[in-house]
Order: C-alpha cells, then sequence, then structure tokens
C-alpha cells in the first residue's frame, strides 16, 4: 500500500488507541463526540486530565451557533495552541472549521473515529457547517495538520454506522478502475465487522488524496467524488436525519447509475452490482413514503448547480464524467429506480 502518500498528507495508521495520545502534544485542547466519550471508558480515562469540549455531534448542531460555543472553549484556554478533533465526520467538519477560522487558523490534529470518516472525510482538507438545512453550505477548505487513524475505534460502532462507511467504499469502488473493490465487496461473507476494513481505509484514501492534491479547491476532477451525492444529500434533507449518510449515498448511486446508463450508456449490470452489494450488507435500496417531487425540490438546493442540473456520472468503472447537464424530466425517471 503507497504508505509514501498517507506520509506526505501527514496520515498515520496506529494500532492502538492509547498509543495516539503518545503522539499528541501534551498541552493541547480536544472536541470529542459526546456520544464516542459516553460508550469508550478508555477514551474516557485517556482524557481525563484534558481539557475537553464535549460536541453533540448531529446533523442539526452541525451549526454557526455550535462553532461559536467551540470558539469560547478556545477563548477560555487561548494560550494553548493545538485543538484535536476526536469523532466522526460531523466532529471532524465542525471542529476542523473552528480551528481553521479562530484567530485565522490554529494548528488542528483529526482523530478520525468512524469508518466513513477514516475512509472520505477525514483527507478531504473540506470543513465547514449546514445553513438552513443545506449541508456544508457554510466553510471552508483546510488540511488537518496531521491525521491518525486506528481502527480500534470501529469496534464503539454499531452496524448502521459501518453501513455509513461502507456507501462510501462503494463509491470508491465505482471510482477504482481496477474495479477490485466491488469484486471483494462481492465475494466476503455477508458480515462487515468480517471485511478488512483497513485495507478499504488505505485503498479508498489512496484514491481520495490523489484526486484531492490535483483539484484542492474542487472546480474540476474532485467533483468525481460527488458520485451519489447529488441524490445522496437529497435524501438526507428530505428525511431530516432519518437515514446515515453512506446509506442515503447507497441511494444515490443507484440512481446516478440510472442516470448515467441514459446518458452515458453504461453497462447496467454496474447499477445490479452495486444494488446485490447493498442488499447483501442490509442497506437501503429502496424508499418509501417520499415522492419524486420531494427529491427534486431537494436537489434544487444543492450548491453543485448553477442554471443547469449537474451530476458526476459514470462511462464505466473508472471511468466518471463531471458536470453533465441533466435534464428534470431524466432526473425524475431515474429517482423511481429507488424508490417503492
Amino acid at each position: 500500500m503507497d504508505d509514501i502518500r498517507f506520509k506526505k498528507e501527514n496520515i498515520s495508521f496506529i494500532d492502538k488507541i492509547h498509543r495516539i495520545f503518545e503522539i499528541l502534544p501534551e498541552d493541547a485542547l480536544f472536541v470529542v463526540d459526546k456520544k464516542l466519550f459516553g460508550i469508550s471508558p478508555q477514551l474516557c480515562g485517556l482524557l481525563k486530565s484534558k481539557n475537553v469540549y464535549l460536541y453533540e455531534a448531529t446533523e442539526e448542531n452541525k451549526t454557526l451557533s455550535e462553532v461559536e460555543k467551540i470558539y469560547a472553549f478556545l477563548w477560555e484556554h487561548q494560550k494553548i495552541e493545538t485543538l484535536i478533533g476526536i469523532g466522526g465526520g460531523i466532529t471532524g467538519d465542525v471542529a476542523g472549521f473552528a480551528a481553521a477560522t479562530f484567530k485565522r487558523g490554529i494548528p488542528f490534529i483529526l482523530v478520525p473515529t468512524t469508518l466513513l470518516s477514516m475512509c472520505d472525510s477525514s483527507a478531504g482538507g473540506k470543513c465547514g457547517v449546514n445553513y438552513q438545512g443545506i449541508k456544508n453550505y457554510i466553510g471552508t477548505f483546510r488540511k488537518p495538520d496531521v491525521i491518525l487513524i486506528c481502527t480500534d475505534f470501529l469496534d464503539t460502532l454499531k452496524d448502521e454506522d459501518l453501513k455509513s462507511g461502507l456507501g462510501e467504499i462503494i463509491k470508491y469502488g465505482l471510482l477504482d478502475e481496477t474495479g477490485s473493490i466491488l469484486e471483494e465487496l462481492s465475494a466476503y461473507n455477508n458480515e462487515i465487522t468480517e471485511l478488512p476494513l483497513e485495507s478499504f481505509i488505505r485503498r479508498g484514501l489512496s484514491i481520495k488524496i490523489k484526486v484531492v492534491e490535483e483539484d484542492f479547491r474542487d472546480t474540476g476532477i474532485r467533483n468525481i467524488l460527488n458520485l451519489g451525492h447529488n441524490v445522496g444529500h437529497a435524501v438526507e434533507s428530505v428525511l431530516s436525519g432519518g437515514i446515515t449518510h453512506g446509506e442515503a449515498v447507497g441511494l444515490g448511486l443507484i440512481a446516478e447509475l440510472a442516470l448515467s446508463e441514459m446518458k452515458n450508456d453504461l453497462d447496467p449490470f454496474v447499477r445490479k452490482q452495486v444494488i446485490a452489494i447493498l442488499k447483501k450488507y442490509e442497506m437501503k435500496e429502496k424508499l418509501s413514503g417520499v415522492s419524486r417531487e420531494k427529491l427534486m425540490d431537494a436537489l434544487k438546493k444543492d450548491k453543485k448547480n448553477d442554471e443547469h442540473m449537474r451530476f458526476t456520472l459514470l462511462q464505466k468503472i473508472g471511468e466518471p464524467v463531471i458536470k453533465v447537464q441533466v435534464a428534470e424530466e431524466e432526473i425524475l425517471q431515474a429517482l423511481t429506480s429507488i424508490l417503492e
């Protein structure tokens, strides 16, 4: 595995949680997911003598008002320079945004603790908050100075949290020209906990880092990482937190692969393979009680649109096409693929 790339990005894989604290600076401030703090006695003990802000990491609390509370915490201890975020993607986004903007930027170390944040959000260099019900509408670009990944944290997760991470891994499988990620997900036994998760994390990060290096500000090729996310974010918005990000992305992939069949002549086998993987790991591949029109209203608010609705679509596995203009009628037709 390309550990040279990970070293370049200051990403380290740590084998035990306690060893993370051997690396961290003695004097630091911590923003920690409150839920994780409550279910990990080991983490609780390691943080016992530290300055800790416990953050209620929910989409509803991913707001500027919560960032202001973190600012107050930083202000109280402003002689201490380094902020460390420990938690999933929401914690990383909010703590990262606070670190990027407090005093125009303070040192920031990220310890992602969910499969989703380990394989995806930790390495993107994006941080921010939701606004007016729209995900990540306010934010900035700021890479953590260091990212420390310890898969022991995955033992604290419920199956639904692992499924959330798996949604992004499936996306990387579609972007990986070798097709090996999808093949392996199809071949393994049905238990997510039996998957070689560190291997998938490393491969997902390798794909993401390569793209982010090429287009950090997300003006071109980085758009390929949006595959599944236009519809995925619309599903999250409509269900108001009633679905995990990764499962919403899984549904988004189905709909956007259907669009890819219409616009790019994508082989229908690809969508069938993704649906089979979602079913295998007991992830959603259909929505009930939601109308196409409601999803369409949410899609129209997506910040990735200009005067047209634009999607990242697929020509074949490993060959995405960005900023494809799609008509409303085509989107409505594709949305039927995920609605009961």
